[in-house]
């Protein structure tokens, strides 16, 4: 019976686990900061293999002290000989000034790593950083009188004067020109332009399913306003006389009349297609353009 309440008074006893310090190693910049700088911190820990982190023993975010916050934390493992290595990166951020030049503690670190019922413990103590102030710790009195204000000096307006009527003589040449282009101009001729106004009407048919006929036709009366008569197969060579500019595309034009007359007199659409049309149109329409 005295065995047998022993056993249980022994199994009721807290278990405390084995607890071991092991080597870790801290790596900061001492001096250089001020407020709003961010510290990084570089911790190195090996540990023998088979022990992981207690994600719970690193320190919590937001609250190391009066003046430094962390604000991130990063963990990298590698095996190394020795075992496993963890590489800590703190963060740690400056957020409030100081009067004067003095050391700022971080916080201690006390991480943890467990093996079933073991415990390893990675203890460092706090390290410091040296933290300078925003303003001079002294004044000379040089530094304490106020400077005298500087008067703005004036500038000519005539550079920027010429500068501007030049930028709006510029956009009006620009504007002019594209009114031109496009056929806006309101006092030139009705007939201005005829195979660039066929040409952005044919690439806005598309695919339709009239798309050849439709921009057969377009272009037709294209021909028909450039020449201000009506243009046939049959008066080509009188087109071709009058129109010499057009001569490097006879071979072309030709074909397309060709295929006018096939097409609306036979009921043929295999001499030509809508892509090759539109070829013909933006041909024409580049001809016209100085």
């Amino acid at each position: 019976m005295r065995h047998v309440l022993l056993s249980l008074l022994l199994l009721s006893l807290p278990a405390f686990a084995a607890e071991k310090s092991i080597n870790a190693q801290s790596f900061i910049r001492d001096i250089g900061y001020r407020v709003g700088d961010v510290v990084e911190q570089r911790v190195e820990v090996i540990v023998p293999a088979g022990f992981e982190l207690d994600e719970s023993s690193l320190p919590k975010r937001l609250g190391a002290g009066a003046h430094i916050e962390l604000r991130d934390v990063t963990h990298q493992t590698e095996r190394v000989s020795k075992g496993m290595k963890h590489t800590f990166l703190f963060d740690w951020q400056v957020f409030r000034t100081l009067r004067d030049v003095r050391p700022i503690p971080l916080r201690a670190l006390d991480l943890q790593f467990r093996q079933g019922s073991e415990i390893l413990v990675a203890r460092l103590q706090p390290a410091e950083i040296l933290m300078a102030p925003m303003l001079p710790t002294m004044l000379t009195k040089e530094q304490a009188t106020p400077r005298e204000a500087i008067e703005p000096q004036i500038q000519p307006l005539q550079p920027i004067l010429q500068q501007l009527a030049w930028s709006i003589v510029g956009l009006l040449v620009a504007v002019l020109y594209f009114a031109w282009r496009f056929d806006c101009l309101p006092f030139k001729t009705q007939h201005a332009s005829p195979f660039r106004k066929a040409q952005r009407e044919i690439r806005r048919l598309g695919k339709q399913q009239e798309a050849l006929p439709q921009s057969m036709r377009i272009l037709s009366r294209a021909f028909n306003d450039y020449a201000n008569t009506a243009v046939t197969q049959e008066g080509l060579k009188y087109f071709f006389s009058q129109h010499p500019e057009t001569q490097p595309l006879q071979a072309e034009i030709e074909k397309f009349f060709l295929a006018t007359q096939e097409l609306f007199f036979a009921g043929k659409s295999e001499t030509i297609s809508k892509p090759e049309v539109e070829k013909l149109a933006r041909q024409l329409s580049l001809m016209e353009t100085p």
